[in-house]
Protein backbone atom coordinates (compact mmCIF):
# COMPACT_ATOMS: atom_id res chain seq x y z
CA UNK A 1 0.00 0.00 0.00
CA UNK A 2 3.23 2.40 1.27
CA UNK A 3 4.56 1.55 -2.38
CA UNK A 4 1.34 2.03 -4.56
CA UNK A 5 1.40 5.59 -2.77
CA UNK A 6 4.83 6.31 -2.93
CA UNK A 7 4.63 5.54 -6.58
CA UNK A 8 1.88 7.85 -7.49
CA UNK A 9 3.23 10.82 -5.11
CA UNK A 10 6.24 10.27 -7.39
CA UNK A 11 4.64 10.08 -11.08
CA UNK A 12 2.08 13.39 -9.74
CA UNK A 13 5.36 15.09 -9.18
CA UNK A 14 7.25 14.66 -12.04
CA UNK A 15 4.56 15.67 -14.54
CA UNK A 16 3.81 18.94 -12.68
CA UNK A 17 7.43 19.46 -12.72
CA UNK A 18 6.88 18.76 -16.59
CA UNK A 19 3.92 20.77 -17.12
CA UNK A 20 4.27 23.52 -14.88
CA UNK A 21 1.37 23.40 -13.92
CA UNK A 22 -0.85 21.57 -10.65
CA UNK A 23 -2.52 18.59 -11.54
CA UNK A 24 -6.42 19.00 -11.17
CA UNK A 25 -7.73 15.90 -11.50
CA UNK A 26 -6.55 12.01 -11.79
CA UNK A 27 -8.39 8.70 -12.95
CA UNK A 28 -7.53 4.88 -12.77
CA UNK A 29 -8.77 3.79 -16.13
CA UNK A 30 -8.85 -0.54 -16.80
CA UNK A 31 -9.87 -2.66 -19.04
CA UNK A 32 -11.01 -6.49 -19.24
CA UNK A 33 -10.48 -8.55 -23.30
CA UNK A 34 -13.66 -10.22 -23.88
CA UNK A 35 -12.39 -11.40 -27.25
CA UNK A 36 -9.52 -10.89 -29.96
CA UNK A 37 -11.05 -11.86 -33.15
CA UNK A 38 -10.41 -10.96 -37.02
CA UNK A 39 -6.86 -10.79 -37.74
CA UNK A 40 -6.76 -8.91 -41.04
CA UNK A 41 -2.48 -8.21 -41.98
CA UNK A 42 -3.95 -7.36 -45.44
CA UNK A 43 -6.19 -4.21 -43.76
CA UNK A 44 -3.25 -4.22 -40.89
CA UNK A 45 -6.28 -4.62 -38.08
CA UNK A 46 -7.71 -6.81 -35.84
CA UNK A 47 -10.68 -6.77 -33.74
CA UNK A 48 -11.32 -6.49 -30.05
CA UNK A 49 -14.42 -6.81 -27.65
CA UNK A 50 -13.93 -5.24 -24.27
CA UNK A 51 -14.86 -3.77 -21.06
CA UNK A 52 -13.64 -0.37 -20.01
CA UNK A 53 -13.81 1.09 -16.97
CA UNK A 54 -13.15 4.63 -15.13
CA UNK A 55 -12.72 5.21 -11.50
CA UNK A 56 -12.69 9.42 -10.42
CA UNK A 57 -13.51 11.52 -7.89
CA UNK A 58 -14.35 14.92 -9.89
CA UNK A 59 -17.97 14.60 -10.73
CA UNK A 60 -18.07 17.46 -13.55
CA UNK A 61 -15.53 14.91 -15.73
CA UNK A 62 -16.62 12.05 -17.82
CA UNK A 63 -13.92 9.98 -19.13
CA UNK A 64 -16.38 8.05 -20.87
CA UNK A 65 -16.52 11.13 -23.47
CA UNK A 66 -13.05 12.28 -23.23
CA UNK A 67 -11.07 8.99 -23.32
CA UNK A 68 -10.40 7.60 -26.62
CA UNK A 69 -8.45 4.55 -28.03
CA UNK A 70 -5.94 6.25 -29.49
CA UNK A 71 -4.99 3.37 -32.05
CA UNK A 72 -8.46 2.58 -33.28
CA UNK A 73 -9.91 2.39 -36.88
CA UNK A 74 -13.77 2.55 -35.71
CA UNK A 75 -15.29 1.65 -32.06
CA UNK A 76 -18.54 1.25 -30.96
CA UNK A 77 -19.85 1.99 -27.42
CA UNK A 78 -22.48 0.12 -25.78
CA UNK A 79 -24.25 -0.26 -22.09
CA UNK A 80 -22.95 2.84 -20.67
CA UNK A 81 -23.12 3.34 -16.74
CA UNK A 82 -22.07 5.73 -14.42
CA UNK A 83 -22.33 4.85 -10.52
CA UNK A 84 -21.27 7.09 -7.14
CA UNK A 85 -19.73 4.10 -4.90
CA UNK A 86 -17.71 5.13 -1.48
CA UNK A 87 -17.34 8.24 -2.64
CA UNK A 88 -16.31 7.38 -5.68
CA UNK A 89 -17.37 7.78 -9.46
CA UNK A 90 -17.44 4.49 -11.34
CA UNK A 91 -18.21 4.63 -15.22
CA UNK A 92 -18.32 1.54 -17.65
CA UNK A 93 -18.75 0.77 -20.90
CA UNK A 94 -18.38 -2.09 -23.81
CA UNK A 95 -16.30 -0.95 -26.64
CA UNK A 96 -16.06 -3.53 -30.17
CA UNK A 97 -12.89 -1.80 -31.63
CA UNK A 98 -11.07 -2.36 -35.11
CA UNK A 99 -8.00 -1.43 -33.65
CA UNK A 100 -4.63 -0.69 -36.31
CA UNK A 101 -1.98 -2.59 -36.42
CA UNK A 102 1.40 -2.66 -38.06
CA UNK A 103 2.05 -6.42 -38.65
CA UNK A 104 5.39 -7.54 -38.77
CA UNK A 105 5.48 -10.51 -41.47
CA UNK A 106 9.39 -10.54 -41.65
CA UNK A 107 9.55 -14.12 -39.95
CA UNK A 108 5.98 -15.44 -41.19
CA UNK A 109 4.94 -17.85 -40.58
CA UNK A 110 6.86 -18.10 -37.29
CA UNK A 111 6.33 -14.13 -36.48
CA UNK A 112 5.62 -12.97 -32.78
CA UNK A 113 3.43 -10.10 -33.04
CA UNK A 114 3.02 -7.10 -30.56
CA UNK A 115 -0.91 -6.69 -29.90
CA UNK A 116 -1.65 -2.73 -28.70
CA UNK A 117 -4.99 -0.94 -27.65
CA UNK A 118 -3.98 2.42 -26.18
CA UNK A 119 -6.75 4.46 -24.44
CA UNK A 120 -6.62 8.03 -24.11
CA UNK A 121 -7.62 11.29 -22.70
CA UNK A 122 -8.82 13.03 -25.71
CA UNK A 123 -9.69 16.72 -24.21
CA UNK A 124 -7.92 17.56 -20.81
CA UNK A 125 -4.45 17.63 -20.81
CA UNK A 126 -1.72 16.37 -18.47
CA UNK A 127 -2.40 20.11 -16.04
CA UNK A 128 -6.26 18.95 -15.28
CA UNK A 129 -6.22 15.11 -15.85
CA UNK A 130 -4.14 12.21 -15.11
CA UNK A 131 -5.13 8.07 -16.25
CA UNK A 132 -3.28 5.63 -14.23
CA UNK A 133 -4.08 1.70 -14.61
CA UNK A 134 -6.36 0.32 -12.53
CA UNK A 135 -4.49 -3.23 -12.51
CA UNK A 136 -1.40 -3.81 -12.69
CA UNK A 137 -1.79 -6.56 -15.01
CA UNK A 138 -3.51 -6.98 -18.46
CA UNK A 139 -6.84 -8.43 -17.63
CA UNK A 140 -8.42 -10.83 -20.47
CA UNK A 141 -11.05 -13.51 -20.31
CA UNK A 142 -9.50 -17.23 -20.38
CA UNK A 143 -11.93 -18.58 -23.02
CA UNK A 144 -9.86 -16.56 -25.60
CA UNK A 145 -9.14 -18.67 -28.13
CA UNK A 146 -7.70 -17.07 -31.54
CA UNK A 147 -6.88 -19.42 -33.49
CA UNK A 148 -3.34 -20.47 -34.54
CA UNK A 149 -2.14 -18.22 -32.39
CA UNK A 150 -0.66 -17.93 -28.52
CA UNK A 151 -0.90 -15.47 -26.14
CA UNK A 152 2.71 -15.75 -24.29
CA UNK A 153 2.64 -12.28 -22.46
CA UNK A 154 0.82 -9.17 -21.60
CA UNK A 155 1.38 -5.98 -19.39
CA UNK A 156 0.13 -2.56 -18.64
CA UNK A 157 2.34 0.60 -19.21
CA UNK A 158 1.14 4.43 -18.20
CA UNK A 159 2.72 6.88 -20.82
CA UNK A 160 1.88 10.47 -22.22
CA UNK A 161 1.49 11.56 -25.73
CA UNK A 162 3.52 14.95 -26.48
CA UNK A 163 2.05 16.89 -29.47
CA UNK A 164 3.37 19.83 -31.55
CA UNK A 165 0.33 21.63 -31.11
CA UNK A 166 -1.63 22.88 -28.59
CA UNK A 167 -4.90 22.51 -30.93
CA UNK A 168 -6.25 25.89 -30.64
CA UNK A 169 -5.88 26.46 -26.71
CA UNK A 170 -4.49 29.51 -26.17
CA UNK A 171 -3.14 28.45 -22.32
CA UNK A 172 -0.75 25.69 -23.94
CA UNK A 173 1.46 27.82 -25.61
CA UNK A 174 1.75 25.79 -28.86
CA UNK A 175 2.66 22.20 -27.40
CA UNK A 176 0.53 19.81 -25.38
CA UNK A 177 0.32 16.51 -23.73
CA UNK A 178 -2.37 14.01 -23.08
CA UNK A 179 -2.32 11.05 -20.81
CA UNK A 180 -2.83 7.77 -21.47
CA UNK A 181 -2.73 4.06 -21.05
CA UNK A 182 -0.99 0.89 -23.29
CA UNK A 183 -2.48 -2.45 -22.85
CA UNK A 184 -0.12 -4.97 -24.92
CA UNK A 185 -0.52 -8.42 -25.46
CA UNK A 186 2.62 -10.49 -26.97
CA UNK A 187 1.58 -13.18 -29.50
CA UNK A 188 3.16 -16.49 -31.36
CA UNK A 189 1.73 -18.29 -34.21
CA UNK A 190 1.34 -21.98 -34.11
CA UNK A 191 3.75 -22.05 -37.64
CA UNK A 192 4.71 -25.86 -38.54
CA UNK A 193 1.20 -26.67 -39.93
CA UNK A 194 1.31 -23.43 -41.71
CA UNK A 195 4.49 -23.63 -42.46
CA UNK A 196 4.30 -26.75 -44.15
CA UNK A 197 1.00 -26.15 -45.77
CA UNK A 198 2.87 -22.42 -47.77
CA UNK A 199 6.14 -24.50 -48.63
CA UNK A 200 5.88 -27.61 -49.70
CA UNK A 201 4.56 -26.45 -53.13
CA UNK A 202 8.07 -24.83 -53.38
CA UNK A 203 10.22 -27.84 -51.69
CA UNK A 204 8.24 -30.08 -53.85
CA UNK A 205 9.25 -28.31 -56.57
CA UNK A 206 13.23 -28.00 -55.93
CA UNK A 207 12.84 -32.10 -55.72
CA UNK A 208 11.51 -32.55 -59.36
CA UNK A 209 14.60 -30.31 -60.50
CA UNK A 210 17.01 -32.09 -58.80
CA UNK A 211 15.82 -35.20 -60.25
CA UNK A 212 17.85 -34.02 -63.54
CA UNK A 213 21.31 -35.31 -61.82
CA UNK A 214 19.85 -38.62 -62.21
CA UNK A 215 18.89 -38.80 -65.99
CA UNK A 216 22.02 -39.35 -68.85
CA UNK A 217 22.43 -35.68 -70.71
CA UNK A 218 21.21 -37.67 -73.63
CA UNK A 219 18.11 -37.62 -72.53
CA UNK A 220 17.60 -33.60 -73.50
CA UNK A 221 14.10 -33.02 -73.40
CA UNK A 222 13.32 -34.48 -69.70
CA UNK A 223 16.58 -33.20 -68.32
CA UNK A 224 15.67 -29.50 -68.77
CA UNK A 225 12.45 -30.48 -68.84
CA UNK A 226 11.94 -31.20 -65.09
CA UNK A 227 13.89 -27.85 -64.75
CA UNK A 228 11.68 -25.72 -66.28
CA UNK A 229 8.53 -27.23 -64.75
CA UNK A 230 10.20 -27.62 -61.22
CA UNK A 231 10.61 -23.78 -62.03
CA UNK A 232 7.32 -22.84 -62.77
CA UNK A 233 6.08 -24.35 -59.93
CA UNK A 234 7.95 -22.66 -57.50
CA UNK A 235 6.92 -19.46 -59.03
CA UNK A 236 3.69 -20.49 -58.77
CA UNK A 237 3.31 -20.97 -55.81
CA UNK A 238 5.33 -17.77 -54.54
CA UNK A 239 2.42 -16.02 -56.50
CA UNK A 240 -0.14 -18.00 -54.17
CA UNK A 241 1.63 -17.16 -50.96
CA UNK A 242 1.71 -13.34 -52.00
CA UNK A 243 -1.55 -13.37 -52.70
CA UNK A 244 -2.33 -14.31 -48.82
CA UNK A 245 0.13 -11.68 -47.56
CA UNK A 246 0.18 -7.57 -47.65
CA UNK A 247 2.84 -6.14 -49.65
CA UNK A 248 5.95 -5.87 -47.46
CA UNK A 249 9.10 -3.80 -48.76
CA UNK A 250 11.21 -6.02 -45.60
CA UNK A 251 12.63 -8.98 -47.33
CA UNK A 252 10.74 -11.74 -45.18
CA UNK A 253 11.04 -15.37 -44.81
CA UNK A 254 8.90 -16.68 -47.64
CA UNK A 255 10.82 -14.26 -49.72
CA UNK A 256 14.07 -15.64 -48.85
CA UNK A 257 13.25 -19.45 -49.00
CA UNK A 258 11.87 -18.93 -52.89
CA UNK A 259 14.37 -16.92 -53.98
CA UNK A 260 16.90 -19.59 -52.76
CA UNK A 261 14.85 -21.98 -54.36
CA UNK A 262 14.87 -20.11 -57.88
CA UNK A 263 18.55 -19.61 -57.62
CA UNK A 264 18.95 -23.07 -56.79
CA UNK A 265 16.80 -24.62 -59.64
CA UNK A 266 18.51 -22.27 -62.38
CA UNK A 267 21.68 -23.96 -61.12
CA UNK A 268 20.47 -27.13 -62.13
CA UNK A 269 19.95 -25.97 -65.27
CA UNK A 270 23.26 -24.54 -65.54
CA UNK A 271 24.95 -27.98 -64.73
CA UNK A 272 23.16 -29.83 -67.07
CA UNK A 273 24.39 -28.06 -69.69
CA UNK A 274 27.67 -28.63 -68.79
CA UNK A 275 26.80 -32.07 -67.83
CA UNK A 276 25.64 -32.26 -71.76
CA UNK A 277 29.02 -30.10 -72.69
CA UNK A 278 31.49 -33.07 -71.20
CA UNK A 279 28.82 -36.00 -72.36
CA UNK A 280 29.12 -34.20 -76.18
CA UNK A 281 33.12 -34.33 -75.97
CA UNK A 282 32.93 -38.20 -74.90
CA UNK A 283 34.20 -37.49 -71.49
CA UNK A 284 31.41 -39.85 -69.62
CA UNK A 285 33.30 -40.71 -66.91
CA UNK A 286 34.08 -36.80 -65.70
CA UNK A 287 29.89 -36.33 -67.17
CA UNK A 288 28.74 -39.16 -64.44
CA UNK A 289 30.84 -37.97 -61.85
CA UNK A 290 30.19 -33.84 -62.61
CA UNK A 291 26.74 -34.96 -61.69
CA UNK A 292 27.08 -37.24 -58.45
CA UNK A 293 28.88 -34.00 -57.12
CA UNK A 294 26.92 -31.44 -58.23
CA UNK A 295 23.72 -33.43 -56.81
CA UNK A 296 25.53 -33.91 -53.32
CA UNK A 297 26.44 -30.07 -53.39
CA UNK A 298 23.42 -28.77 -54.58
CA UNK A 299 21.20 -30.04 -52.23
CA UNK A 300 23.62 -29.91 -49.27
CA UNK A 301 24.35 -26.24 -49.43
CA UNK A 302 20.24 -26.03 -50.19
CA UNK A 303 19.09 -27.98 -47.37
CA UNK A 304 22.03 -25.94 -44.90
CA UNK A 305 20.49 -22.53 -46.14
CA UNK A 306 16.93 -23.29 -45.37
CA UNK A 307 18.10 -25.06 -41.88
CA UNK A 308 19.83 -21.63 -40.85
CA UNK A 309 16.71 -19.50 -42.05
CA UNK A 310 14.28 -21.43 -40.43
CA UNK A 311 16.48 -21.83 -37.00
CA UNK A 312 16.85 -17.65 -37.08
CA UNK A 313 13.04 -17.39 -37.76
CA UNK A 314 12.20 -19.71 -34.74
CA UNK A 315 14.58 -18.20 -32.16
CA UNK A 316 13.83 -14.65 -32.91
Amino acid sequence: MKKSILILFVSLTVLQTYAGKPVKDTCKAGIYLKSLYDFNSSEFSYDVDLWMWFEYKNDSINPLKTVEIANAKSYEYSNLSIEKRNGLNWASQNCKAKINQNWDLYHYPFDKQKLEIIIEESQMDTTKLLLFQDKDEFQYSGEIDIKGWHIDSSNVVQGISNYNSDFGDPVLHGKSSYAKVFYTLYLSRNSWALFFKLFTGVYVAFCVAFLVFFIKPVYVDPRFGLSIGGLFAAVGNKYVVDSNMPESISFTLVDKIHDITFIFILLTILFSIISLKLHDKGNEKKQKKFDKYSAIALFSIYFVINFIMLFNATHQ
